[in-house]
């Protein structure tokens, strides 16, 4: 946690160092959420909800490109439903700080003037794991540190506020699946996926 802090402080000075001196920088809030599963366990669907909040600051290169970074706190995981034909509580909450940088693609058509690409690379630390096998919350041990990368589709609604509809998923294995609990599907290991909902703000 204190390296965390240690970079969330040094990304915030660099941040405002970039507003203060630079040109054509934006600042930006964003609020959503996730909807999230974890490849590799037994149990499909996007069950499991999370949150989604941080800030972004972004260069607008050109009239079709803009780049900047991110960072965020994410919450991923999975849930089991429960039904009658199987009541076993199952439930994985992981909590990361994301920093991914990503690369917009702007005014893609006459009538998409609105309408953006994006494309983000993005380092996940790690600093929440827990399980739940219907007995209580435990620790549960997966990598502090997790390599994924997201699509989004952004629609600018104003001046100030946008929203955009993304796809996430790990490129590198965040864990090894456990005996009788976990299999192995199409890669070997734990794979976070989700689909997130944000709302940004510009703030300059």
């Amino acid at each position: 946690m204190v390296r965390l802090k240690v970079i969330f402080i040094f990304l915030f000075i660099l941040c405002t160092s970039f507003i203060s001196n630079g040109q054509n920088f934006k600042a930006q809030v964003s609020a959503g959420l996730n909807v999230s599963q974890v490849d590799g366990d037994s149990y499909g669907g996007y069950n499991q909800p999370g949150l989604l909040l941080g800030f972004s600051i972004l260069k607008e290169h050109s009239n079709k490109l803009n780049y900047g970074f991110e960072m965020l706190l994410s919450q991923k995981g999975s849930h089991k439903k429960i039904t009658e034909d199987n009541p076993q509580t199952f439930k994985l909450r992981y909590n990361y700080i994301c920093l991914p940088l990503y690369v917009d693609f702007k005014e893609l058509g006459e009538n998409m003037k609105r309408v953006h690409i994006r494309l983000a690379i993005s380092n996940n630390f790690n600093f929440t794991s827990k399980v739940d096998y219907g007995f209580g919350w435990q620790e549960n041990s997966i990598k502090r540190w997790e390599l994924s990368g997201y699509l989004g589709v952004g629609y600018q609604i104003n001046e100030k506020i946008g929203f955009m509809l993304r796809s996430e998923n790990s490129l590198l294995s965040v864990g090894v699946p456990a005996p009788n609990t976990f299999y192995k599907v199409n890669r070997t290991g734990l794979y976070n996926r989700l689909i997130s909902f944000v709302i940004s703000a510009n703030l300059l």
